[in-house]
């Protein structure tokens, strides 16, 4: 799943660069694309408490990925791109950063 976690960050990380830098608000459409890539996380991450927390914080985290998920999804139906940035960037891409390793071999902690 690494391997997976981290080609959907650099995509994401890609659409959202295109976006600020560049001005490409096509962020909509390379969004849709990966749609099955962004499920796949998030049933996995829902399945289990795999870092073995408190079950109270394990379930805050759960409920905040799914709000995420419904301001993707009523950013995708109103075609609100600056929604889906801030949801994507802001939000979704942390969740991913902490199943990524740093440099020095660290998976991140940023929640």
């Amino acid at each position: 799943m690494e391997e997976k976690i981290k080609e959907l960050y650099e995509q994401l990380r890609d659409i959202s660069a295109r976006y600020l830098i560049y001005q490409k608000y096509d962020n909509i459409e390379l969004v849709k694309k990966i749609i099955p890539q962004i499920q796949e996380f998030v049933l996995w991450f829902l399945k289990e408490n795999i870092f073995g927390i408190d079950e109270a914080i394990y379930q805050g985290m759960c409920q905040n990925l799914i709000n995420i998920l419904d301001d993707i999804v009523s950013a995708l139906e109103q075609e609100d791109c600056v929604l889906l940035h801030d949801a994507i960037t802001y939000g979704l891409e942390e969740y991913l950063e902490m199943f990524l390793e740093d440099e020095g071999g660290q998976t991140g902690d940023t929640l």
